[in-house]
C-alpha cells in the first residue's frame, strides 16, 4: 500500500541523487586532473622562462662589451691610417725637395760635362750653374779636398790656375755618378716606403670594414635580444598570474568536492535510516495485519 510506494519514492530519488552525486565527483576529479597539468605545464614553462631570460640578458651584456670593442677597434685603425698618411705625407714632400735638389743638379752636371769636353766651358760658366756645382761639390763625400780646389779654381775661372779639362771632366763624372746612386736609392726607399704605406692602410680598413659589419650585426642582435626579455619577461607574469589561479582554484574545488562529498554520506545515511524505518513499519504491519486475520478467525 502506501507504505510500499513510499519505500519505492525513497528508493528512486535515491538512484537519481546517486547518479547526480556520481556526475559531481566525475567533474571534481576531471578538474582536478586538468588543473593539476595546466599546474605542471606553468611550472615548467615558468622554470624555462627564467632561464631564457638569465640567458638571454647574459647573452645581451656579452654582445654590448663587444659592440665597445668594436667601435673602439674600428676608431683605433681610423686613428692609425690618419697618423700614418700624415707621416707618409711628410716623408713624401722630404723626397720630392730633395730628389727635385738632386735631379736639377744631374742636369746642371749632363750641360757641364759635354761643354767642357768641347772646350766650351767660358760658355756654360756664363749660365750661372757653376755656382750651383760648386755649392754641390762642397758637400760631396767621394771627392779629395785636392778635388774639390781644383774645381772651385775651375768654376771661378781663375786665371793664375787652370786645371787640365780631363780633369775637371773626371770630377764632375764623379759628382754625377754620387748624385745619380744617391736618386736611385731615395727613389727605391721611398717605392718601398709608399708600398708599405699602402699595404698598411688597405689592412686597416679591411679592420674597419670587418668592425663596422659586427657593428650592424651585434646592433641589430642586441635589438632582438632586448625585445626578447622585455616578451619573455611579460610572458613569465601572466604565466605566474595563471599559476597562482590555478592553485587557488584547485584548492577551493578540494574543500568543496570533499564538502560535498561528506554532505552525501550524512544524506546517504539517512536515506538508509528512512528506508530502514519504513521496512520496520512495513512488518510491524503485516503482523498486525496477521494478528486480526486470526482474529477473524477465532
Amino acid at each position: 500500500g502506501m507504505l510500499q510506494n513510499m519505500q519505492e519514492k525513497v528508493e528512486a530519488e535515491g538512484k537519481t541523487q546517486d547518479s547526480l552525486f556520481e556526475k559531481f565527483i566525475c567533474y571534481c576529479e576531471r578538474n582536478k586532473k586538468e588543473l593539476a597539468k595546466s599546474i605542471e605545464e606553468s611550472k615548467s614553462k615558468i622554470t624555462s622562462l627564467e632561464s631564457s631570460i638569465e640567458s638571454a640578458v647574459a647573452e645581451k651584456t656579452q654582445v654590448e662589451a663587444d659592440l665597445k670593442q668594436h667601435k673602439a677597434d674600428r676608431a683605433a685603425a681610423k686613428a692609425a691610417i690618419e697618423e700614418a698618411t700624415e707621416m707618409r705625407n711628410k716623408e713624401n714632400s722630404e723626397f720630392s725637395a730633395e730628389s727635385g735638389d738632386l735631379k736639377s743638379n744631374i742636369d746642371a752636371l749632363n750641360q757641364a760635362i759635354p761643354a767642357i769636353e768641347k772646350g766650351m766651358a767660358g760658355s756654360f760658366l756664363q749660365t750661372g750653374k757653376g755656382s750651383q756645382l760648386a755649392r754641390v761639390a762642397e758637400v760631396s763625400m767621394e771627392l779629395s779636398d785636392g778635388q774639390k780646389s781644383a774645381l772651385q779654381a775651375f768654376l771661378q775661372g781663375s786665371t793664375e790656375y787652370a786645371p787640365a779639362s780631363g780633369q775637371i771632366v773626371g770630377i764632375l763624372k764623379t759628382m754625377k755618378e754620387e748624385m745619380e746612386a744617391n736618386l736611385a736609392e731615395i727613389t727605391k726607399t721611398e717605392q718601398e716606403s709608399a708600398a708599405a704605406h699602402n699595404g698598411m692602410v688597405a689592412a686597416k680598413n679591411s679592420e674597419i670594414a670587418a668592425a663596422t659589419d659586427a657593428i650592424e650585426d651585434k646592433t641589430a642582435r642586441a635589438g632582438d635580444l632586448a625585445v626578447q626579455v622585455v616578451e619573455e619577461k611579460n610572458d613569465l607574469k601572466e604565466t605566474k598570474e595563471t599559476l597562482a589561479a590555478d592553485e587557488e582554484f584547485l584548492s577551493g574545488l578540494g574543500t568543496d568536492c570533499d564538502q560535498k562529498a561528506k554532505d552525501y554520506e550524512e544524506v546517504k545515511k539517512s536515506r538508509a535510516e528512512e528506508l530502514v524505518a519504513i521496512a520496520d513499519t512495513i512488518k510491524k504491519s503485516r503482523a498486525e495485519e496477521l494478528v486480526a486475520i486470526a482474529d477473524t478467525i477465532k
